[in-house]
């Protein structure tokens, strides 16, 4: 088996295991009906009304979905929860710069997160979703 056809089952099997897990389905679930954060997965105060909902703390955050791709060293770019671009992009040549990048931008918070990312950085190619503070925002060319 040839590199190319190891990725691309690995890929195919990450996958699926992250299919099988139940945790992100029953957050899917709580977060619809209003019970916890669509951004930090904490508990709401009463009384839960359905829809997505921000926390308190998760009010002054920008979602901001963060994708990269390994191609003679890391590149990343960013979209808005609109689906809008951003600007700027990076280019690292390791992928310790990519995990602290997404370490600062609170998109490792549970346990799924970090393994979907690690699997992500393994296969050299993935996204996730970061909560960035307004300076972390215009950083990127966002306008508030």
């Amino acid at each position: 088996m040839n590199e190319e056809q190891y990725r691309y089952l690995f890929s195919k099997m990450s996958q699926s295991a992250r299919a099988i897990s139940n945790e992100p389905i029953a957050f899917g679930r709580k977060m619809r009906a209003g019970r916890i954060c669509s951004s930090c997965k904490l508990p709401l105060p009463a009384p839960h009304t359905p829809g997505l909902k921000r926390c308190a703390s998760c009010e002054d955050k920008h979602l901001v979905f963060m994708y990269f791709r390994q191609r003679s060293g890391w590149h990343c770019g960013f979209r808005t929860e609109e689906r809008k671009k951003l600007p700027r992009e990076f280019t690292f040549k390791s992928s310790t710069t990519l995990r602290e990048l997404a370490r600062r931008g609170k998109g490792l918070v549970h346990a799924w997160d970090r393994e979907g990312f690690e699997i992500d950085v393994e296969l050299g190619k993935g996204g996730i979703w970061l909560r960035l503070s307004d300076e972390q925002y215009r950083a990127l060319g966002g306008v508030l």
